[in-house]
């Protein structure tokens, strides 16, 4: 027995990392942080795992209105 007490998202629930997610049937989509996990035309209400992260350059937020600050890098001057 799995000692992971996580459970996937549902359809419904807001997405909180950028990713494709596959629903209990294997359809695949990508789907970006603050977008509703879709109802399955079939199976209706269903969970969704993130099977990868999206790696899509037009969906990038480079300007990091959505996102977490920026963190800049430290140089030493020694």
């Amino acid at each position: 027995m799995s000692n992971d007490k996580t459970m996937d998202p549902m359809s419904g629930e807001r997405v909180e990392t950028d990713g494709v997610y596959a629903d209990e049937a294997g359809r695949e989509v990508t789907l970006k942080r603050g977008d509703e996990f879709p109802a399955d035309v079939i199976l209706g209400q269903t969970t969704w795992e993130l099977k990868g992260f999206s790696m899509n350059e037009a969906e990038i937020d480079h300007d990091q209105k959505e996102n977490t600050k920026v963190r800049r890098r430290v140089t030493s001057t020694t």
